[in-house]
């Protein structure tokens, strides 16, 4: 059996700032006061996600996949708990996953002069999105499956 293995420091790095990226975020995109904490718990769970898988070692793309699954699923159940737009909660959430740091390497790289290595960090920048971007909308697909599962027991209990 595969261990995790963290302190209960980095737990505690990694919820704090992952909780303290999102509501920055949200802040900066003007998302209602009311919903702000809310938008940060959605992006808390997605990094947490993403954060265990990572230590896990089930890589980066499963990882990110997962993530943005988990933030698009807290995205949803948010939205309709607070009768709110889903992207209040999910764009915000999907921030702390996004791929800044080797984009910025990829910049750096090709600055330097070093175009092949550049050119790699753009392609891992490009999959680590499109990860993200699947994650979402399997999370949206499952939730329209979901949906259409409950609608049809409850038209079979009403017969």
């Amino acid at each position: 059996m595969m261990g995790i293995h963290f302190t209960s420091f980095d737990l505690v790095i990694n919820l704090i700032f992952s909780y303290i990226a999102t509501v920055g975020f949200a802040l900066t995109v003007n998302i209602p006061h009311r919903v702000i904490h809310y938008s940060g718990l959605c992006g808390l769970a997605g990094w947490m996600v993403y954060w265990l898988l990572t230590l896990a070692s089930a890589g980066r793309l499963l990882s990110n996949v997962a993530g943005a699954f988990a933030v698009g699923l807290v995205a949803v159940l948010f939205a309709k708990w607070k009768k709110c737009p889903v992207t209040l909660f999910s764009v915000p959430g999907l921030v702390p996953l996004v791929p800044g740091a080797p984009a910025y390497m990829a910049v750096r790289r090709f600055i330097d002069g070093h175009y092949m290595a550049g050119m790699q960090m753009i392609m891992r920048v490009a999959i680590i999105t499109v990860a993200i971007a699947l994650g979402f909308l399997l999370s949206t697909l499952f939730q329209e499956a979901l949906n259409k599962l409950i609608k049809r027991r409850r038209a079979r209990l009403w017969r």
